[in-house]
C-alpha cells in the first residue's frame, strides 16, 4: 500500500539552517531508497549540493528558472521525474525565488501550492518547500504557513496549525477581474473566427514587443483556451486584450455561468480524452492563469509579462 503524500514547508533563516534541514530530508529520503529531486535557485542548489558531499550524486537538481518557467511547469517536471520510476518513492525539494514575481503570478502561486495538497494527495511523493524567513515579506510567508499541512523543525515534522482547506483557498482566488474600459475587445462566437483573433493577438503582441516566442506562446494558449469557450461554453466568446500592471493581459469570456472546477488544467486530463487539454496546456505557456465564473459567464485571464 502507498503511504499517501507528505507536504511540509522549511522556514529558514540561515544559509546553515537551510543546508543542514533540506540536507537531512535528501539524506533521508535516499537512505530509505528513495529518488531525490531538488527544484530550487542556484544559490540553494550549491549550499545543498555542498552540503551532501558525495550524496549529491544521486540527486538530479534542477534550476529555478528552467523548473518554474512559467510556475506550473513544475509540476511538469515533478511528473516526469516520478514517471521514470513509478514503483519509487520520491523526496522533492521545490523552492524558487519569490521575490521576483508579480502580484498576478504571486497569486498563481498560492493557487499551485494549495493545489498540490489535492492532486499529489494519493501519490508516492515527499514534498518539501522551503520559505526565507530572513528575507521574504510576511505575505509571500503566509504562502508558507497556509498551504502545507506540516512544518519541518530542526529534523522532525510538526502539524501546522495554519494549515487552511486547500478548496477553499483556491475558491477564495477565483474571483473575475472584469476587463477594464479601455480594453480591446474582439468578438469570436464562430471557428472562423479564430484565424482573424489570432492574427490580432500576433499583431498587439508585436506592438508592444513581446518576444515573439512569447508571443506565440500567448498565441498558442489564447487558441487553446479560446476554443475550449466555443466547444464547452456558451456564446457570445469574447475576446479583451489590455495591460495591467507589469501584465499584457488576454482575456477570454463566455455566457457560461456553472461553476468551474478550482482544479481545472491543474493536471493533464487522464488518457483517453478529447478534450480538457487547453488550460493544462495554457498553465505551461504563460505567466499566469485566472479561471473564474460570475453572473456575465465563465472567465479565463493569461497573463504574459510585458517587455521591461
Amino acid at each position: 500500500m502507498t503511504m499517501p503524500a507528505t507536504h511540509t514547508s522549511l522556514l529558514y533563516d540561515s544559509d546553515r539552517h537551510y543546508a543542514s534541514e533540506a540536507g537531512s530530508f535528501v539524506r533521508d529520503g535516499l537512505e530509505q531508497g528513495h529518488r531525490a529531486l531538488v527544484m530550487a535557485p542556484p544559490s540553494r542548489l550549491e549550499l545543498l549540493q555542498s552540503e551532501l558531499g558525495r550524496d549529491a550524486a544521486e540527486v538530479t537538481f534542477v534550476e529555478d528558472d528552467i523548473a518554474y518557467e512559467p510556475q506550473w511547469r513544475a509540476y511538469r517536471v515533478l511528473l516526469d521525474f516520478a514517471a521514470e520510476a513509478p514503483e519509487v518513492r520520491s523526496c522533492v525539494i521545490a523552492e524558487q525565488t519569490l521575490e521576483t514575481r508579480s502580484p498576478a503570478e504571486l497569486v498563481d502561486y498560492r493557487r499551485l501550492e494549495s493545489a498540490i495538497n489535492v492532486v499529489f494527495a494519493e501519490a508516492a511523493v515527499d514534498l518539501l518547500c522551503p520559505y526565507d524567513a530572513g528575507r521574504l515579506p510576511s505575505d509571500l510567508l503566509d504562502i508558507a504557513r497556509h498551504a502545507h499541512n506540516g512544518l519541518r523543525v530542526e529534523g522532525s515534522v510538526a502539524p501546522n496549525p495554519a494549515f487552511a482547506d486547500p478548496m477553499a483557498v483556491l475558491a477564495g482566488l477565483s474571483d473575475v477581474a472584469p476587463p477594464p474600459p479601455g480594453a480591446t475587445t474582439l468578438e469570436c462566437s464562430r471557428h472562423s473566427d479564430l484565424a482573424a483573433t489570432r492574427r490580432l493577438v500576433r499583431a498587439r503582441g508585436a506592438e508592444i514587443g513581446l518576444d515573439p516566442d512569447l508571443a506565440a506562446d500567448v498565441e498558442l494558449a489564447l487558441t487553446e483556451v479560446l476554443t475550449n469557450a466555443l466547444l464547452h461554453g456558451s456564446p457570445p466568446a469574447l475576446v479583451h486584450l489590455y495591460e495591467e500592471a507589469d501584465m499584457w493581459v488576454c482575456h477570454v469570456q463566455d455566457g457560461g455561468r456553472l461553476p468551474v472546477d478550482p482544479l481545472a488544467g491543474v493536471l493533464p486530463p487522464a488518457e483517453p480524452s478529447e478534450h480538457g487539454y487547453g488550460l493544462w496546456l495554457a498553465r505551461q505557456l504563460v505567466a499566469a492563469v485566472d479561471v473564474g465564473t460570475d453572473r456575465t459567464g465563465t472567465h479565463v485571464r493569461l497573463h504574459a509579462r510585458m517587455p521591461g
